[in-house]
């Protein structure tokens, strides 16, 4: 799995690698930069107790104690029904500027499911407030600064958990576990925020398939596609619903790369099948079947099921994701009317942080079903 490059905590000689390109750098780091982050992120602070930080471990207490915040409400405690996100940037490392604008489109997207992105940065407080207020909206998510002379986020976080390098990001279940930690900018991330949110992320589960998964991938390099087919299967086995991303990915190897439809349809019936009434499962089902700009052979009766499915699930009636997920379906199939009708439903249910995102779905609907010449993509 590609992982973009992080950029270490002493800005010394350091190598970047990106999408496989190898690029040494020579950081020339002026002395105040050096000093601010000598305060904490990479100083040789004074000792401390030598606790790991893991995941499967509970987040460092006195959270709030050592910060400033900048921007949004002060996080005292952890609460439980919340998934956060606490992840370290500063203002002149460029991949953390690259993360932000993610940063708040997942905040924007996922806050009304319960979702507390924290950025936290070691500067000094009136660099952080210049930087947020000249980022304005693009910065849409809780911003604070280590106090100070502090080292608590070096110590109890950092160097904890063996990290060298930022952006990082540490995920925190409802449960209060961390789950996850790493890149914000990796392309599994989004996928560890979704299904924590819906309690289905499972890194014990993720870490011991991976192998298996991995050796699937190799395998569908060399067109081997029952060999794959099976590692997939095995892989899937452990728990449909958690493993939801790659029934989709041997689903389109079938589909697109052996040309196996009959193989396809089947896989995908089963995987539909064995999800049943989880919600969240459904609703990224068909939001994937019937947007997902990736799939060449899109199965739009299937995402119908799926559709089929969320409808008749008790209680929601008026939720707004599995409305959404139906008018994206109605969408892919061409029927903008009728999603113009679910997504107006949709976005009058939606929390108020989701409101604008559920506007512009219903913008677009609408327009297209004035449109004689629009066509589902």
């Amino acid at each position: 799995m590609r992982t973009l490059p992080l950029l270490p905590l002493n800005l010394s000689v350091y190598s970047v690698h990106i999408n496989g390109a190898h690029t040494m750098r020579n950081a020339l780091v002026t002395a105040a930069a050096s000093l601010a982050l000598a305060l904490s992120f990479a100083s040789g602070a004074r000792a401390q107790d030598d606790k790991k930080l893991e995941v499967g471990g509970t987040p460092p207490e006195g959270f709030a104690d050592h910060l400033e915040f900048v921007q949004g409400d002060k996080v005292e405690a952890f609460s439980k029904d919340k998934v956060y996100v606490v992840e370290f940037w500063a203002t002149w490392c460029g991949p953390c500027k690259r993360s932000i604008p993610h940063l708040t489109e997942l905040q924007t997207d996922l806050g009304s499911r319960g979702l507390e992105i924290i950025g936290v940065s070691d500067e000094p407080v009136d660099l952080v407030k210049k930087f947020v207020k000249e980022k304005g909206s693009a910065m849409g998510y809780t911003v604070a600064t280590q106090k100070k002379d502090d080292t608590f986020i070096k110590e109890k976080w950092m160097k904890a958990a063996g990290q060298k390098g930022i952006p990082c990001a540490f995920v925190i279940s409802r449960s209060g576990k961390i789950v996850h930690i790493g890149n914000p900018l990796d392309e599994n991330f989004d996928r560890v925020i979704k299904q924590t949110l819906a309690n289905r992320y499972d890194p014990e589960l993720m870490s011991r398939v991976e192998p298996t998964i991995n050796a699937a991938r190799n395998a569908a390099k060399r067109r081997n596609f029952k060999e794959a087919s099976s590692l997939y299967a095995k892989a899937i086995a452990e728990n449909p619903s958690t493993m939801l991303e790659y029934s989709f990915e041997s689903w389109r190897m079938l589909n697109e790369q052996a040309d196996d439809t009959a193989g396809a349809k089947a896989l995908l019936t089963s995987t539909i099948d064995g999800i049943k009434t989880d919600k969240y499962a459904l609703i990224e089902a068909a939001n994937y079947l019937a947007t997902d700009a990736n799939i060449k052979k899109r199965d739009l009766d299937a995402a119908q099921v799926v559709a089929d499915k969320l409808k008749a699930l008790p209680g929601t009636k008026d939720d707004p994701e599995v409305l959404a997920a139906m008018a994206a379906v109605s969408a892919g199939r061409g029927n903008f009317a009728a999603a113009a009708e679910m997504q107006y439903d949709a976005w009058m249910a939606a929390a108020p942080a989701a409101k604008p995102a559920a506007k512009r779905a219903l913008d677009s609907y609408e327009a297209k079903a004035k449109d004689p010449k629009a066509t589902a993509k």
